[in-house]
């Protein structure tokens, strides 16, 4: 995004701040840490759960709870 296109307010967000935070004191807490590592644990659970059956089945039911959690803070 270039300077131009930046709006007052904008902030681009792919998961909600409260996972952000979660995923955050998970990082923290790891004996090995890096720049990229908060990335990469985003990816892993990601594909793990497109790649495990179970793993998925819990990942969209939790899509729900999401959602709600979404229109209650909108």
């Amino acid at each position: 995004m270039s300077e131009r296109d930046w709006e007052p307010g904008y902030k681009a967000v792919l998961i909600r701040e409260e996972t952000k935070q979660r995923l955050q004191q998970l990082r923290k807490a790891l004996p090995d840490r890096d720049l990229n590592q908060e990335r990469r644990l985003a990816t892993a659970a990601v594909e793990y759960c497109l790649t495990d059956a179970v793993a998925r089945a819990g990942f969209l039911a939790l899509v729900k709870d999401i959602v709600r959690l979404d229109l209650e803070s909108t």
